[in-house]
């Protein structure tokens, strides 16, 4: 959600790579699962490039690419000392495979000969009621290709009979950046969708049960918890009419659960396993009860000496859920110098043990800033989800996107300051002053200005523009969705465009 400082202060549809846990599907092809405990990741799509490491069981990183099925045939040449047994165990092939392709009948060989290396296979046995096409499909290879290498001259195919199918990789996006390529053979595809969570706040009960029916808003998060420093350590304020409403809209419901803004408050419930313990129970209760999908825990302005803390609180929270299926989303800031509103937050840990990470695309320039700027120019939002993305994997995040600016306000001695506008006040603004947009490369958005009573005002627009060159990074990082900060601060057709 908005951070307290801004008030005081495939492929074109991605794929995925999971070990354990899938999310459960939900549209066109976009995860694939890996079904062993670990497989080899290569820097190219053979095996018998260089290992980079092994995708472990749990990991789960974005695919990015298939490799083609008629990979480039490979070429050796016999040289001294060369035998049959050391080319196969070379390029990982059976001798008897070796033999076939190059149509040896012994094992003698001849230095300067050529062999062709055969293609990698995976065996397929054929079940009663197969069918060629849909074997083809199931490995994204050609039926001419299949019937070649398979000799098939039957139209129907004999169940109990094995079929060879060439291998493939898919290239998979690492951490930090880096990319390696994986058997096809060692994952399987599942369905996974992106989706667009927007936070409830400063409406009424009339006009929340109105934005219910937006389309293109998949998950609303009320904000029903927060720490106490009551004997329950947390204070419980659900709308079961809202819970109800949203069910009936088909939109899940995420609670948000903040910490007030508070590090001692969050120091006394996070460094004591008993008071943890007591806040996690209400949750799973009331989590249950109003039959909630997933819960957004929003601790912001934490101790450093915290750090730890939340991680461990986060993996107790979602070991007490996961039996319900119910999901749990962390909003970090994007990173910045403050200890408290950044440094605390340990990016890693959190994404490992959460199943989605939020990261707040804003505040470049916070409300109390001595500095007018954006909100959340294009560039810093990048740079901020490459950040990220180096500690945790992209289908974890999800894009923070603000349905807000600020107008910013420099007086005749060059003091500024500023007020809050949401894009439906901003569009009016601009209209009722009759103001042109202008296009600001250094932020890539929209800006305007005007001189008001001897004063300057400035705005970095939020609007139709924006939101696309977000949206475009989402697509572009292979990220999971947009939280918006907040629902109604924009025209419904803005959702369109997060669709």
């Amino acid at each position: 959600m908005k951070q307290s400082f801004l008030t005081s202060l495939l492929l074109s549809v991605p794929l995925f790579l999971f070990l354990t846990n899938p999310v459960l599907a939900q549209d066109s092809l976009q995860v694939g699962t890996v079904s062993a405990d670990h497989a080899a990741i290569y820097t190219a799509p053979k095996t018998t490039s260089k290992k980079i490491t092994s995708l472990l069981k749990g990991e789960e990183f974005p695919i990015l690419n298939r490799s083609n099925e008629a990979d480039p045939t490979q070429i050796h040449t016999v040289s001294e000392g060369d035998t049959l047994f050391l080319i196969a165990n070379q390029y990982n092939v059976p001798v008897s495979e070796l033999q076939r392709e190059n149509k040896i009948l012994g094992t003698r060989l001849f230095i300067g000969q050529s062999l062709e290396i055969p293609q990698e296979m995976v065996i397929h046995p054929i079940k009663q009621n197969d069918a060629l096409w849909e074997i083809a499909r199931q490995y994204n290879v050609s039926m001419e290709k299949l019937i070649e290498i398979n000799s098939i001259e039957a139209v129907v195919l004999e169940a109990g009979k094995e079929m060879m199918i060439p291998e493939s990789y898919y290239e998979m996006q690492l951490l930090g950046g880096k990319k390696g390529w994986i058997k096809n053979s060692e994952i399987t595809l599942n369905r996974l969708s992106k989706f667009n969570l927007g936070w409830k706040y400063n409406g009424t009960s009339e006009t929340y049960l109105k934005q219910l029916q937006i389309p293109g808003l998949d998950v609303v998060s009320p904000r029903w918890y927060t720490l106490s420093d009551s004997d329950a350590r947390i204070n419980v304020e659900v709308d079961h009419r809202y819970a109800e409403a949203a069910a009936q809209s088909g939109k899940e419901v995420w609670p948000l659960f903040g910490n007030k803004f508070d590090p001692e408050l969050t120091n006394l419930i996070l460094s004591h396993k008993e008071n943890r313990k007591k806040v996690i129970k209400t949750l799973t209760q009331s989590l249950v009860h109003t039959k909630s999908k997933g819960i957004n825990v929003d601790f912001e302005n934490i101790d450093p000496k915290n750090k730890q803390h939340y991680v461990m609180f986060i993996q107790e929270l979602k070991s007490a859920l996961e039996p319900y299926h119910i999901v749990v989303s962390v909003d970090v800031s994007r990173e910045n110098a403050d200890p408290f509103w950044s440094g605390s937050l340990d990016r890693a840990g959190l994404g490992n043990a959460a199943d989605y990470i939020i990261m707040m695309g804003y505040d470049e320039h916070w409300g109390s800033s001595p500095k007018a700027g954006s909100v959340a120019s294009i560039p810093w939002t990048r740079e901020g989800i490459e950040l990220l993305t180096k500690e945790v994997p992209a289908h974890k995040i999800i894009l923070g996107v603000p349905f807000y600016t600020r107008e910013w306000i420099t007086n005749a001695n060059g003091e500024v300051s500023s007020i809050d506008r949401t894009m439906l006040e901003t569009e009016k603004l601009i209209m009722e002053k009759k103001l042109t947009k202008k296009w600001d490369e250094k932020t890539s958005q929209n800006y305007v200005e005007f001189i008001e009573n001897g004063e300057k005002h400035q705005i970095w627009v939020e609007d139709k523009e924006s939101m696309k060159l977000r949206y475009d990074l989402v697509k572009k990082y292979n990220l999971r969705g947009t939280a918006a900060w907040y629902v109604g601060g924009a025209s419904e057709d803005i959702w369109n465009i997060l669709k």
